[in-house]
């Protein structure tokens, strides 16, 4: 059996063997074991080196903590760690099973756990809009919020392979200093000039030929409590400030965002430096489009008082127009102009990546107004120009 394969190749300290052996269990019964043997395969027929061999380990926190406590404990509060000791097990199982000739050290192998899901308990969730914020602790946490930019997709470096000036030294052949980014790291972090051998001390020159590449991405995201500040008015005088915060989204996950949709990520805060500015940050190793516990369909009253007014094709309109932003402005007033702004945000294509967007100018500056006309193919109407139409 394939397990009993892998566990007859250790020989080490009882108590990190116990961790490492439940890993080997959990991998088994899950069938994440066959999985990594997949793409080991992916890898072998390729018959090129790598400086990085990198593999995403599906993790059910539930599962593992009813094998081990302790091991589950450590995958939810320290991850990074958690992650060698799966790159570990991953090593010995390539070596013994011959799964990829190409590889010759532990440290060409990265490892990155995805959770399911993590304990549904406050202590794992992550709110930059509550105090304490809790984003210097690199651990899963989970968040929500809605999307409001995001930047194009661009390289940075998943791994680097060094090797030591010295010739003499047994570092400077091989594949034994390798660089493997960290969540939150910058990109400094991973590659530079100024790094030594921690045999020898001498300077650490990075081969490029097996630089390994990523895509990564960097999306705003901020908290959806924002959401009750466009009522207009609320009844708690209390004064609030919700802040936007950064998400890194690398490889897979590139561009598995869109914004104005409202999703529920996974992932580990960190304090990226800038200067003498500190910027917090979400590595993300899980994207969820978030849907309410609530019903997604019309209520009864809604299709209520459709019934009432199909007599007409513009009741049921009129009546829409009419309490339109009525947190806004006072019910009945500027019918026409709101009437209007409904009706600009009916689909009338059946394209479903338009390539244009609704907007609602409001400015006294004609300039504005003539610039947005050229942009938008004249399809920008001023308040008279509305009134009149309507």
């Amino acid at each position: 059996m394939l397990l009993d394969r892998v566990q007859r190749s250790w020989k080490m300290d009882p108590e990190i063997q116990k961790m490492r052996e439940v890993v080997l269990v959990y991998l088994d019964r899950s069938g994440g074991l066959q999985k990594f043997v997949h793409d080991c395969k992916k890898y072998n027929d390729s018959k090129q080196s790598y400086a990085v061999y990198r593999f995403i380990i599906s993790i059910n926190p539930s599962d593992i903590a009813e094998l081990d406590a302790t091991l589950g404990n450590y995958i939810l509060h320290n991850p990074l760690q958690a992650a060698q000791i799966f790159q570990s097990v991953c090593f010995v199982a390539i070596k013994t099973l011959s799964l990829i000739e190409q590889l010759q050290t532990e440290a060409q192998i990265s490892i990155l756990l995805k959770p399911t899901h993590l304990p549904p308990l406050p202590s794992y969730v992550l709110s930059l809009s509550t105090y304490p914020f809790n984003y210097t602790s690199q651990r899963f946490y989970m968040s929500e919020g809605i999307v409001i930019a995001m930047g194009t997709v661009t390289k940075y470096t998943q791994g680097a392979r060094f090797l030591c000036t010295e010739e003499t030294c047994p570092f400077s052949e091989g594949f034994r200093c390798i660089r493997v980014h960290c969540p939150g790291a910058t990109e400094s972090a991973t590659v530079r000039t100024d790094f030594v051998c921690s045999l020898c001390s001498s300077p650490l020159q990075e081969d490029m030929k097996f630089r390994v590449l990523g895509d990564k991405q960097i999306v705003e995201m901020i908290d959806a409590k924002i959401l009750n500040a466009l009522k207009g008015y609320s009844i708690d005088n209390s004064h609030f400030r919700i802040q936007a915060f950064t998400l890194f989204l690398r490889d897979e996950l590139a561009n598995k965002m869109t914004i104005g949709n409202h999703y529920r990520i996974i992932g580990i805060p960190a304090c990226v430096q800038n200067g003498l500015q500190a910027t917090a940050c979400i590595e993300v190793n899980s994207v969820q489009i978030y849907k309410p516990n609530g019903r997604s369909s019309v209520s009864d009253n809604f299709k209520y008082l459709l019934s009432l007014t199909s007599s007409s094709c513009w009741k049921f309109t009129a009546v829409l127009a009419n309490i339109f932003a009525s947190q806004v402005v006072p019910p009945g007033t500027y019918n026409t102009l709101k009437l209007a702004i409904l009706l600009s945000l009916v689909q009338t294509s059946e394209k479903e990546n338009a390539d244009y967007l609704d907007l609602l100018i409001m400015t006294s500056d004609t300039v504005v107004i003539d610039s947005a006309r050229e942009q938008n193919n004249n399809s920008i109407y001023s308040w008279e120009e509305v009134w009149r139409r309507g």
